[in-house]
């Protein structure tokens, strides 16, 4: 049943992309589609297949979720230990270093390269 419906689906797209028929072939084309996919024996046999697999992908999320958990926990926190000039660890005394909190109110900007032209205050 399913293969059915797909091979329609592709006819159907096949047919409307391959044609110049027009919009009145297409909207014909929509008709009978909608028509189909609201038949009550096609939803008799579409819902359980969708639940069916909503209950699977359910079971392999509940399955694989423990294992993901632990590899995102150690990821952050190889991130978190992870430091170099001027940066510290959240694990650290809880004291910022003059380089990573700016000593005025002004908005901190990158380092200028040789090219730049310096920038006015704002």
């Amino acid at each position: 049943m399913m293969r059915a419906l797909i091979f329609a689906a592709g006819a159907a797209a096949g047919f409307v992309a391959g044609t110049r028929a027009g919009r009145e072939t297409y909207d014909k084309l929509l008709g009978r589609s909608n028509e189909l996919w609201h038949n009550p024996a096609v939803q008799e046999k579409v819902i359980p297949a969708v639940q069916d697999k909503v209950t699977e992908a359910a079971g392999v999320v509940k399955e694989k979720a423990p294992h993901l958990q632990e590899t995102v926990g150690g990821l952050a926190e190889k991130v978190t230990h992870r430091g170099g000039p001027g940066q510290h660890s959240s694990t650290g005394s809880g004291s910022a270093t003059s380089e990573s909190t700016p000593a005025t109110d002004e908005p901190t900007r990158p380092p200028a390269s040789p090219g730049d032209q310096p920038r006015p205050p704002e």
